[in-house]
C-alpha cells in the first residue's frame, strides 16, 4: 500500500542529499553556464519574460497555453474565456487542493455533495472534463480532490471544448499541468499548522542528474494529517510524485513519471444535513454536526504512470506522443444518517449504508504533429493528431448481511455506539462498465491579414459505453446479467474562432463549437439518458498590457442544449453501488451570460485576479433552471509586496461574493400516510447572497526562509454551500488560520 510513497521518498531523499553536496553547490556557481535543456511542450514564448511554465515567475498569468485548441497560443490569441491559477497564486493563498483553487477561479461554482465529494459547475452546467498535462481523464464517480503541490498551474477554459476533449458540455475544462524538472538545481520544503489540527509538510527537489544536464529529475512528497470543524471527521493524505526527463538528442526529449495520492478518511458523510425536523420546523443543526459513525470511511487511492516524447522535426515542426495509465481504488464502509427528519429525542433518522469498494482504470494515448506553414504569402500554424481513451470500472458483487433494523439510528445526537457492519463483498464479479473514445482532430490558426486571424478545427471520432450488472441467487448462481450499451460513431465536432486585432494590445473575437455529449448518467429505471446535443457561442474582447503580463477579458456567451441530465432528488442512490440517478432536462435548454476578468501584474509587485460572471439558465419551458446555483459570481484575489525597508513583506486578500440560490425539497406538513410515512410537500430552501473574505501575509527573512499567515473566512460567515440535495444542506467552512514556514535552496 505504501510502496509507491516509499519509492518517492527514497528518490526525494536521494535528490536532497545531492543538492546539499559540495560538488553540486559548486555547479551552481553563477560563473558557470548551466546546461541548456529543451523545454517540453512549448513551441514558442508569446509573452515578454513569460513562457507556459508559471513556477518561479511570480506571475498570476501565463505566456502560452493549449487547453482550448492544442495550439500553443497566448490567452489573447485564444478565442475563448480562460483563467489560469498559477503556482504563485496557489502558494500565496494556500490553495492546497483542486477545490481550493477552483473556489478562486472566475465563473466556477464549488458545491459539496458531502464531506468527500466536491461538485464544480460553470455556465450553468457541471464540469466533467478534467485533464492532466492535456491528457483526457475520464474519472467516473471516483474522482479525487487532488493535492495541488505537484502542479505548476491549473488552466480553466470556460465553454465547450469539444476539439480537445471530445464528448463534453459547455461548462468548462480543467487542465492540471504538472511540475517538470528544472535546468538548475532547486529544493523547497515547508511545514504548516492550521485550525482544527490541520498539519501539512512537503519536500520538492529537482534539477540535473547527469550527462551535463541532459538528464533531469524532480520529486515531490507531501503529507497531510487533519481533523475538521465537523464532528468525528479526520483526513490523512499521502502524496508522491517523481518524473525523469532526458534529452536523447538535441531535438528529442523523453519523460517518464509517476504520481500517487492516497487519501484516508474517518467520519465520512454520504449526503447533506437535514434542513427540517419531523414537525416541519427548521432543524437548525450546527456546522459541526455530522451524522456519520466515527468509523464511516470512503478512502481513495490514485496511482498514475505517464510517459511522453517530444521530437523537434525542424525549426517549425514538432511531433509529440504521450501515454497515461491511471488506477483509482477504494474500499471503505459508510454509515451516514442521510434520510429522515430529526426529532429532539434523537429519533427520526435512517442511515444510508454501503461498502464503497471498486477499481477504476484509465488508459489514454495521444499523438500530434504541430508546426508552421506558408500559404498565400503568409505564415500559419497547423496541428493534427489522434487520441484514444478507455476507462474500465469494476466492483465485486455484494450481499447485505445486516439486520433490517440496522439502518434505524437509535439516537442521531450520539453516533458513537454503532457497530461496523460485516463485509458485504463476495468472490463473485459485480457490476462493471467500460467507456471508450477514439478521435482524430485538426486545428489551424490562419493569418488572414496582419490584423485578422482565424482558428478553425474539427474532431471526428467515436464513443462507446457498456455496463453490466450481474445478479445471483442464494446459491451464488448467475441468474441475470443485464447489459446496457451505447455506441455513437461518426461524431463530428467543428470548432471555429475569428479574431481581429484592434490594436497591438486589444483583440475582438468570436467562437463557435458544436455540442455532442453521450451521457453515462442513468435514470431510476437504469436506462442511459439520450445524448446531449446543442451549440455554443461566445463573443468578446481581450487585452494584453504591460509587456503581456496583464490580461483583460470581457465575453458574452450563450448555448442551447437538449437532453441535459438533471439530478433526480426523488430517487435514492443505489444502496449497493452508490450510483445516483438523473432525469432528462428535455428540449431547448438555454444558457446565456457575460463575464469580465482582469489577471496578472497591475504594476511591479502588485498581482491581481478579479472576475465577475452572470449566468442565466432556462429550461425548455423558458423557466429558470439550475436555481441551486448562483446567477452572479464575483471573485477577487490580490497581493502586494511592500517597498523599501518593508520589502520582505507581502500582503494580500481574496473576496468571494455570490448571489442567492435556492432549491426545493420535501418538508413534513403533519400526519402520516397509510404506510406510516410522514406526509410532505415541496418547499423552497434559499441561501441568501453572501461574501467570504480571506487574508494572507508572508515575510521573506532572506533568500531562503519565509513565514506566512493565511486567514480564511475572516468574518466567520455562516452560509450553506449547497441546498436541497436529498432534503438537506451542506455548511460552508468556518474561519480558519494557517501558519506556515517555507525554506528554499
Amino acid at each position: 500500500m505504501f510502496a509507491p510513497l516509499t519509492r518517492s521518498m527514497t528518490f526525494t531523499l536521494g535528490l536532497f542529499s545531492i543538492v546539499l553536496s559540495p560538488d553540486l553547490l559548486a555547479e551552481n556557481d553563477p560563473e558557470q553556464t548551466p546546461a541548456t535543456a529543451l523545454e517540453l511542450g512549448s513551441t514558442r514564448v508569446t509573452a515578454e519574460g513569460l513562457g507556459a511554465t508559471t513556477e518561479h515567475t511570480g506571475a498570476y498569468t501565463t505566456g502560452s497555453m493549449s487547453t482550448a485548441t492544442r495550439l500553443n497560443l497566448s490567452i489573447k490569441e485564444t478565442p475563448q474565456s480562460i483563467s489560469v491559477i498559477t503556482r504563485q497564486q496557489m502558494d500565496d493563498f494556500n490553495l492546497n487542493t483542486l477545490t481550493d483553487a477552483l473556489r478562486q477561479t472566475t465563473g466556477v461554482t464549488v458545491q459539496h455533495l458531502d464531506s468527500d465529494r466536491a461538485g464544480y459547475s460553470s455556465r450553468g452546467y457541471s464540469i466533467n472534463n478534467f485533464q492532466v498535462d492535456g491528457m483526457l481523464n475520464t474519472f467516473g464517480r471516483m474522482k479525487s480532490d487532488a493535492d495541488t503541490i505537484i502542479y505548476d498551474r491549473i488552466e480553466v477554459v470556460r465553454g465547450a471544448t469539444g476539439l480537445t476533449t471530445g464528448a463534453g458540455d459547455p461548462s468548462a475544462t480543467v487542465n492540471m499541468i504538472r511540475k517538470r524538472p528544472t535546468a538548475q538545481w532547486q529544493a523547497r520544503a515547508g511545514v504548516s499548522g492550521a485550525s482544527h489540527d490541520n498539519y501539512y509538510n512537503y519536500l520538492d527537489v529537482g534539477g540535473p542528474l547527469g550527462f551535463e544536464g541532459r538528464l533531469r529529475g524532480r520529486s515531490v512528497m507531501a503529507y497531510r494529517d487533519s481533523q475538521s470543524f465537523r464532528d468525528n471527521y479526520a483526513l490523512q493524505r499521502e502524496v508522491g510524485y517523481g518524473v525523469l526527463e532526458a534529452d536523447l538528442t538535441d531535438d528529442t526529449v523523453v519523460a517518464v513519471g509517476f504520481d500517487y495520492q492516497n487519501k484516508h478518511v474517518q467520519g465520512t458523510s454520504w449526503g447533506t444535513l437535514p434542513y427540517w425536523n419531523s414537525d416541519g420546523g427548521k432543524a437548525r443543526l450546527s456546522r459541526s454536526a455530522n451524522m456519520a459513525a466515527d468509523w464511516s470511511s470512503w478512502p481513495l487511492k490514485d496511482q498514475t504512470t505517464f510517459a511522453s516524447v517530444d521530437h523537434k522535426l525542424s525549426a517549425d515542426w514538432r511531433l509529440k506522443a504521450a501515454y497515461t495509465h491511471r488506477q483509482s481504488d477504494t474500499d471503505g464502509k459508510v454509515y451516514y444518517g442521510g434520510a429522515g427528519f430529526p426529532n429532539a429525542d434523537g429519533s427520526g433518522m435512517t442511515a444510508w449504508t454501503n461498502q464503497m469498494v471498486g477499481t477504476s482504470k484509465m488508459d489514454v494515448v495521444d499523438f500530434n504533429l504541430a508546426g508552421a506553414y506558408s500559404l498565400l504569402g503568409r505564415e500559419h500554424e497547423l496541428m493534427v493528431g489522434y487520441g484514444e481513451s478507455q476507462q474500465r470500472d469494476t466492483s465485486p458483487f455484494q450481499r447485505n448481511r445486516s439486520p433490517a433494523d440496522y439502518v434505524t439510528i437509535p439516537d442521531w445526537q450520539h453516533m458513537g455506539g454503532i457497530a461496523k457492519f460485516p463485509d458485504r463483498t463476495t468472490g463473485l464479479k459485480g457490476s462493471h462498465s467500460s467507456k471508450q473514445q477514439k478521435a482524430g482532430y485538426l486545428a489551424t490558426r490562419l493569418s488572414l491579414t496582419d490584423k485578422l486571424h482565424a482558428v478553425l478545427g474539427s474532431r471526428y471520432g467515436s464513443w462507446e459505453i457498456e455496463s453490466v450488472a450481474p445478479e445471483y441467487d442464494a446459491n451464488n448462481q448467475l441468474t441475470l446479467a443485464p447489459k446496457t450499451r451505447q455506441t455513437h460513431n461518426d461524431m463530428l465536432t467543428p470548432y471555429a474562432g475569428l479574431l481581429y486585432d484592434i490594436t497591438s494590445q486589444y483583440t475582438l473575437y468570436a467562437s463557435y463549437t458544436d455540442i455532442f455529449n453521450p451521457q453515462d448518467e442513468r435514470d431510476a429505471s437504469r436506462k442511459y439518458l439520450e445524448p446531449v446535443v446543442g451549440s455554443n457561442y461566445e463573443v468578446g474582447l481581450k487585452g494584453s498590457l504591460l509587456d503581456e503580463r496583464l490580461n483583460l477579458a470581457a465575453a458574452y456567451f450563450w448555448s442551447t442544449q437538449d437532453n441535459v441530465a438533471e439530478l433526480d432528488n426523488s430517487a435514492e442512490p443505489d444502496r449497493e453501488t452508490g450510483e445516483q440517478f438523473y432525469t432528462s432536462g428535455g428540449k431547448g435548454n438555454q444558457v446565456q451570460g457575460f463575464e469580465v476578468e482582469v489577471s496578472g501584474e497591475v504594476m511591479p509587485d502588485w498581482n491581481l485576479t478579479a472576475g465577475y460572471t452572470y449566468t442565466h439558465s432556462l429550461n425548455g419551458n423558458k423557466q429558470r433552471s439550475n436555481t441551486d446555483q448562483p446567477m452572479n459570481l464575483l471573485k477577487l484575489s490580490s497581493t502586494y509586496r511592500l517597498p523599501g525597508e518593508w520589502r520582505g513583506l507581502t500582503v494580500g486578500g481574496a473576496v468571494n461574493w455570490q448571489s442567492d440560490f435556492y432549491a426545493f425539497a420535501d418538508r413534513p406538513i403533519g400526519g402520516r400516510d397509510a404506510d406510516g410515512y410522514l406526509i410532505t410537500e415541496s418547499t423552497k430552501i434559499t441561501q441568501q447572497a453572501y461574501t467570504v473574505v480571506n487574508l494572507m501575509s508572508r515575510y521573506q527573512f532572506d533568500e531562503h526562509v519565509s513565514a506566512s499567515v493565511n486567514v480564511n473566512n475572516l468574518f466567520d460567515e455562516k452560509y450553506y454551500e449547497r441546498v436541497g440535495f436529498y432534503n438537506g444542506v451542506y455548511w460552508g467552512e468556518p474561519r480558519s488560520i494557517t501558519l506556515a514556514l517555507d525554506w528554499r535552496l
